[in-house]
């Protein structure tokens, strides 16, 4: 593994602004108020599909839907701005684009950051109102992960010498105001996950690397043999089968959790919160389990204002729920319809209220019953 100068880079654009979930200021509902979530507006559907769950970003919702060209020639997306509190479309002046696929947006607070691929990936910023902030290409062949944010960069990662299976995977760290390269990092070809807080950057191929996030020195590796991993400010956390938490300044193990099948980690000022095919459960920093759910996520966890969210479809061909519990002891605040079908969808949150998607065919919005009409 070797650290390749930003200066060779050549010029270029997301479960963290990369906080850890929960550790932006909240914006969404408190937790009386998520007990009173019910359906605000609902949009759609898109002539192409909705591709990607909403993000919030002041006063607005983002999302990214295909296109239908109509030489049937180019595959398209285009960014869909709506109004966070009525969901009218509002204007979002950058049309729509080539990328094979539409990759889930992030937004930071200031500005919106979107990736599309075609033969090359391209790295976005763009205002609120969709004007270009910045672009530029990202070097690689492959792009295997949506970006990330962490403090004043935007994390990505590229695959490259690919033939049957490719050689490398790359880390990049960009400045988020202006698209300057600060730093990338290369690794072994492979499988690639990615999660990032604002000082730390963790990757995981056959090893587990933490990597400074101002620098990109690496901080430590460790053998990792698969799971989801996340990234605090104390920890870096790997869920396979158990949880377990390693010194994110050494990497030393912490503390392990029982294995109860776990898949994914997602740290929080309220806790660590972990999830299985099968079950929800929270643990303190010190790797004590305080509670656990039967009732398990189909999509990730967004926590935020000591309420967890998260889509849940109970059976295969019933109704799709979102549900809000209490991030202190796993109490459901609400349990609101989302449609009359299953359905996997990221939730966000922002202005008072919460974000998803119906599959691919609607933007959903709640809000507490009292402040629907406002």
């Amino acid at each position: 593994m070797y650290k390749i100068a930003a200066a060779a880079v050549a010029c270029l654009t997301l479960v963290a602004g990369a906080a850890p979930a929960g550790a932006a200021p909240a914006t969404g509902p408190d937790a009386a108020g998520a007990a009173r979530l019910r359906l605000a507006w609902a949009a759609g559907p898109a002539a192409a599909g909705i591709q990607t769950a909403p993000v919030y970003l002041a006063g607005s919702t983002y999302h990214v839907e295909g296109v239908a060209d109509p030489e049937k020639l180019r595959s398209l997306i285009r960014v869909v701005r709506r109004d966070a509190g009525t969901g009218r479309r509002l204007p979002f002046a950058t049309g729509a684009v080539e990328s094979i696929a539409g990759y889930p947006p992030v937004a930071d607070g200031r500005s919106l950051f979107v990736t599309t691929f075609r033969e090359e990936t391209r790295l976005w910023a763009f205002h609120p109102d969709g004007r270009v902030l910045w672009s530029r290409n990202q070097p690689g062949e492959l792009f295997p992960h949506p970006p990330l944010r962490a403090g004043a960069y935007l994390i990505t990662a590229s695959k490259s010498g690919c033939d049957v299976e490719c050689d490398h995977n790359t880390v990049f760290a960009w400045h988020a105001d202006d698209g300057r390269p600060a730093w990338s990092y290369r690794l072994p070809g492979g499988y690639l996950k990615l999660a990032a807080a604002a000082g730390q950057v963790a990757v995981r191929t056959d090893t587990l690397t933490v990597l400074d996030t101002g620098t990109g020195e690496r901080l430590w590796s460790r053998p990792a043999e698969g799971g989801g991993i996340a990234v605090d400010d104390t920890h870096a956390y790997v869920a396979d089968g158990s949880l377990r938490a390693y010194r994110v300044t050494d990497g030393s193990p912490a503390w392990a959790g029982e294995d109860a099948g776990y898949t994914a980690a997602y740290p929080s000022r309220y806790g660590i919160f972990t999830t299985s095919g099968q079950r929800l459960a929270a643990y303190d920093l010190t790797g004590r389990r305080r509670w656990w759910s039967a009732i398990h996520p189909r999509t990730t966890l967004t926590v935020d204002g000591g309420v967890v969210y998260f889509q849940q479809s109970p059976t295969r061909r019933g109704a799709a729920y979102l549900i809000a519990m209490r991030a202190s002891n796993g109490a459901v605040l609400s349990r609101v319809r989302i449609w009359g079908r299953p359905s996997v969808g990221d939730v966000a949150v922002g202005g008072g209220r919460v974000f998803t998607k119906a599959l691919l065919e609607k933007i959903v919005a709640f809000a507490p019953a009292d402040a629907r009409s406002r």
